[in-house]
């Protein structure tokens, strides 16, 4: 289904960026992304960026699968940024919503995915201009909720959680993949951490105060998600293989590779010795990412 949602959306690459409002949507994510240099109107750039989502979406599809499972239920997506999964899913006519702000803050993702859906003529009645907290607005009870790399993003976690829990059935299931700040590494920006107080870091790096991005970062760790969820009276499970499998990327996607420096740099090392089964014994406080199933209790 990874390769399926890739060869869906480069199959149409060309169609994609000759349209002006996606392609001027896609461009501006380039400070969003931290490239260096100035800002390119040119059809790499566009390509560049658009497979930097495109990678974050086949990751998303990988947490649900396998999505024959899903036939019949309704799912909701938290943060669906350009539509990519979104338009995917709705495509093979998945009961798919989504929800992606579309107030300051949040750069023109909803606009810019309703230019995808336009372009593609997908159906763009299920995405909805909302954050995680107003989610009860839809009215709607969903079987799976899952998000990738958004909750970071959500300083009010606790409230997020506990209005997702609000929409899920008592038999249905939330998957989440995000950052574990336990490990002092920042792959958004791509730099080390204060350890334990990773907010002290602008103190290096002062050109961080002016990024939104990291203003509204919540540096979560595994401990603090356990924390809420017991609070709200969830049970979470932790997935032990998720580092293994970040690092294993590294063998199909070297544009991920290039981005990664850090991780393809642990990759190598642990490789090159032998020692990658010795992952599978690290306690999962310990790793990043971190991908977790959230339940009713």
């Amino acid at each position: 289904m990874i390769d399926e949602i890739k060869n869906f959306y480069l199959s149409k690459l060309d169609q994609l960026y000759s349209n002006l409002d996606f392609r001027k949507g896609v461009l501006s994510f380039q400070d969003h992304l931290n490239n260096s240099g100035a800002q390119e109107d040119s059809r790499e750039s566009f390509k560049n960026i658009f497979n930097q989502y495109l990678e974050e979406a086949s990751l998303t599809i990988s947490l649900i699968e396998p999505l024959e499972k899903l036939d019949g239920k309704i799912l909701l997506e938290v943060g669906s940024g350009l539509g990519l999964v979104y338009g995917f899913l709705k495509a093979k006519n998945y009961n798919i919503i989504g929800i992606e702000p579309a107030t300051p803050g949040f750069g023109n993702c909803y606009q810019t995915a309703l230019s995808l859906f336009r372009e593609l003529s997908i159906d763009s009645s299920g995405l909805h201009p909302l954050s995680a907290d107003e989610v009860s607005q839809l009215n709607i009870k969903f079987d799976l909720i899952f998000s990738n790399n958004v909750l970071e993003h959500i300083l009010k976690l606790k409230d997020c959680l506990y209005e997702l829990k609000s929409v899920l059935k008592s038999n249905g299931k939330m998957i989440h993949n995000t950052v574990n700040y336990l490990i002092p590494y920042e792959p958004h920006f791509k730099i080390f951490l204060v350890p334990l107080m990773p907010r002290l870091t602008e103190i290096f790096y002062p050109r961080l105060k002016g990024y939104l991005l990291w203003r509204d970062l919540n540096f979560i760790t595994t401990h603090k998600l356990k924390k809420i969820c017991r609070l709200i009276k969830l049970k979470i499970c932790f997935d032990r293989l998720a580092l293994l499998r970040t690092l294993l990327r590294f063998e199909t996607d070297q544009e991920f590779a290039a981005r990664q420096k850090f991780f393809f740099n642990l990759y190598w090392i642990l490789k090159k010795m032998k020692l990658l089964k010795i992952l599978k014994m690290i306690p999962v406080s310990l790793t990043t990412p971190i991908t977790f199933t959230i339940t009713n209790k």
